[in-house]
Parts: structure tokens; sequence; C-alpha cells
């Protein structure tokens, strides 16, 4: 079994530079904050969770097939990474993409469809996507209550701050290795 997603990675270092540089800055309030290494930040279209071996270079071909051919194979599409957020209760921290939204859902809606059609990969049950980069995960029985109120604040200070522009340039099919120290992800190619 591999342990799997799809994604876009983030290709521009001063913006991935920058995030860590947020991320260590709230660090410092939730010494528990579980930071996303900038080599592993991403924007994930589909989480697979485990599937078989054999599963892998099917979903590959579809997306290079489907996806990378069709959308990417002569063009690259900027995007914005601005405002910094949270999912429940601050367990999620996120930055807010600004673009070509429309785009990212139709993408999404293809691999949603090829892979249910083709390979009876089970939907996604949630109706509209909410792209986004997750950057820090909070477990909330390790929040820190005595500094939850400037953690909190230093997200509120970054709630409007654009990080910068980066590419969509290729859709991936990702591996994710989880360790102690924290998961591995590589690309899958076949």
């Amino acid at each position: 079994m591999i342990r799997s997603f799809i994604a876009f990675d983030l290709d521009n270092k001063e913006i991935t530079k920058e995030i860590s540089d947020f991320s260590q800055k709230i660090l410092k309030h939730q010494s528990n904050l579980k930071i996303v290494k900038p080599e592993n930040i991403h924007l994930t279209i589909k989480f697979l969770g485990d599937i078989e071996e054999s599963m892998a270079p099917k979903i590959y071909n579809i997306l290079e097939k489907e996806i990378n051919k069709k959308y990417f194979s002569d063009q690259t599409y900027i995007f914005k990474l601005r405002n910094v957020g949270n999912f429940r209760n601050y367990s999620i921290i996120w930055m807010n993409l600004d673009g070509d939204i429309k785009l990212i859902q139709e993408i999404k809606n293809i691999i949603e469809e090829e892979l249910f059609q083709k390979l009876n990969i089970e939907k996604d049950q949630r109706k509209d996507f909410n792209p986004h980069i997750t950057i820090a995960r909070l477990n909330k029985k390790k929040i820190n209550y005595n500094t939850f109120n400037i953690f909190k604040n230093e997200i509120k200070n970054y709630s409007k701050k654009e990080f910068g522009k980066f590419h969509l340039q290729k859709i991936k099919l990702k591996k994710s290795l989880l360790t102690p120290k924290g998961p591995i992800y590589s690309d899958l190619i076949f």
C-alpha cells in the first residue's frame, strides 16, 4: 500500500522562506504546533489515502493525460498566496489562494470524475473545493493557553498579508511516508 495524494507543489523559494519565517514566529507561542516543512508545502487537490501499488501508475497516467497534457503542456497559471487563516478553532493554519479558483475547481472535478469512472475511487463528498495551503497544525489537546491569545493575534496580524506569486505548472501524484519526525513527500512517476 502507498499513502498518497494529488497536489501542486509551491515553486517559489522566496514564498516558502516567508512562510517558514511566519511559521517560526507563531511556533514561539505554541511549542506543540506542527509546522509544514518548506519542502513539503503544497496545494492538495485530492487526498487518496492508502492505495494499492498497482493503482499508482494508473492514477499517474490519468493525471498526465487528462490534466497535465490538456492544461499545462504549454501554459502555466499565476496565483498569489495571501491571508493567513484557520480552520477548526486553530487546528489548521492555512494561507488562501488568489487567482483563477474556477480553474482549480474544474481540474479537481475532472480528477474526481476520471478516478471514479476509470478506477472506482470515491469522489470527495464536499461540493465546493476550498483551495488553500496548510502551513501548520495544532492538536487541541496540546494548546498552551498561557500564550494562545498572542498566537491568535499573530495570525490575525497576517490575515491580510500578501506573500507573493507562484506558478501552477504540473499536477503530481505524491507519496506520503509517515515518520516520527513528520511526513516525507516524494513524487510518484511512472
